[in-house]
């Protein structure tokens, strides 16, 4: 599967870009003499994103939109101009729990669900990215999402709807074999939420 990572970004050490290019602000040269804007500066960054980086669009993804927000790692999508919905698992995290049939809310669950709510509202458009294994055992796709957003010199950028939420400490890292494309991604940006006791790390007894 081809990685989707931007050529300007080599490795799998996305987040601590941030840092270089905040570096790259205060006034260093930019390394190599480039002289385009790179994605992720301060004054380019959403906030809601928690200092995730931008992803080429994957050529292997698919477009869907949000039906319905379950929970912080759950949802509902439809392809456009269908009305039928596909239960959907993020693959690589782990969100605290809601109220169910068989399940007790967690701590932070339900901040995890408002904030995915309010970063995929209903209607919104999203990639969609297959890794290996195509269902769970309760029949949930599993997938890869990514919200995508217009970026510098016209091009869309795309951001991991997973890692945006594990660096906000809206969920944990969490491994699932042989699900594993962006595992080392998530587990970076959980040492990060980590280290700064956002989200559940700072509210919850873990």
């Amino acid at each position: 599967m081809k990685d989707s990572r931007p050529s300007w970004m080599p490795g799998l050490s996305r987040v601590r870009t941030v840092f270089v290019l905040a570096v790259m602000m205060l006034g260093a040269s930019p390394l190599g003499g480039s002289t385009h804007q790179e994605p992720g500066t301060p004054e380019m960054e959403n906030p809601d994103f928690h200092g995730a980086l931008p992803w080429e669009i994957p050529e292997d993804g698919e477009k869907m939109v949000v039906h319905r927000i379950v929970d912080g790692d759950t949802f509902q999508l439809t392809y456009p101009h269908d009305d039928w919905y596909y239960p959907t698992r993020l693959i690589g995290i782990q969100a605290p729990e809601m109220d169910g049939p068989y399940t007790r809310e967690g701590c932070y669950g339900q901040e995890s669900r408002e904030f995915l709510i309010e970063l995929l509202p209903i209607g919104s458009e999203v990639v969609v990215q297959k890794d290996i294994t195509n269902e769970d055992r309760n029949g949930r796709r599993l997938r890869h999402v990514f919200v995508v957003e217009p970026g510098p010199s016209g091009r869309d950028d795309a951001y991991l709807v997973a890692e945006i939420l594990v660096l906000g400490g809206f969920a944990e890292a969490r491994d699932y074999p042989p699900d594993d494309l962006y595992d080392d991604v998530l587990a970076e940006a959980e040492e990060i939420a980590r280290s700064d006791n956002d989200g559940l790390w700072g509210s919850c007894a873990t």
